[in-house]
């Protein structure tokens, strides 16, 4: 599966009331639109279970896409990283200031668990400044800064085998990224809250 990275906006008080309830925490944080968690974490292991249930598992991967208070980078949070700020690293202090590295690497934890540590919140200050350095950027923007030479040369994770990084490999993170410059833009003008964690 890989460490994939989702983002969810969500009333405070809802966020306040999951964090109090460890296990209603792990079922938001794990949840999918229509699926039964703890039912697809059994099918995993099921080859004939997941082919008699694939179109209901698609239909609701399709919801959660359509969802706008949630995007799925999937395993793509690496590559954002890199196309907006030009750092691998990923060192949490590498510049605190700059909200475009915030994206990725900001937020303070929360008491939710996901699978590598801890769900992190986006103070509204910090939701205000990513979305105001998000929005102007194009896909266009993105694209003009994608270099498979580089990307490779600085091991983006998940390092696509074989071959590399190509274009065609950071197509899925350009038909995402609207999506999440709308959902920091929608977290300031409903006054929610964002929070980011990699399962």
């Amino acid at each position: 599966m890989g460490m994939t990275c989702t983002y969810r906006r969500l009333p405070a008080k809802q966020l306040a009331e999951l964090e109090q309830d460890p296990e209603k925490g792990v079922a938001y944080l794990c949840s999918m639109p229509g699926i039964d968690m703890a039912a697809m974490t059994q099918m995993m292991s099921d080859p004939e279970a997941i082919a008699a249930h694939g179109p209901e598992i698609l239909a609701a991967f399709a919801r959660a896409q359509e969802d706008p208070t949630r995007v799925d980078l999937e395993k793509d949070w690496h590559a954002l990283h890199f196309l907006l700020t030009g750092d691998a690293s990923l060192q949490p202090d590498g510049d605190p200031d700059d909200p475009l590295f915030r994206v990725v690497m900001g937020g303070e934890a929360t008491m939710l668990d996901a699978s590598y540590g801890p769900a992190r919140r986006f103070s509204r200050d910090e939701i205000a400044a990513i979305s105001a350095a998000l929005e102007p950027l194009t896909i266009e923007d993105l694209r003009e800064r994608f270099s498979p030479e580089a990307f490779n040369e600085a091991g983006i994770y998940p390092e696509p085998y074989p071959g590399g990084w190509t274009l065609d490999e950071v197509e899925g993170l350009f038909d995402v990224f609207p999506k999440l410059q709308q959902l920091f833009a929608d977290a300031l003008a409903t006054n929610e809250v964002v929070i980011t964690y990699i399962n």
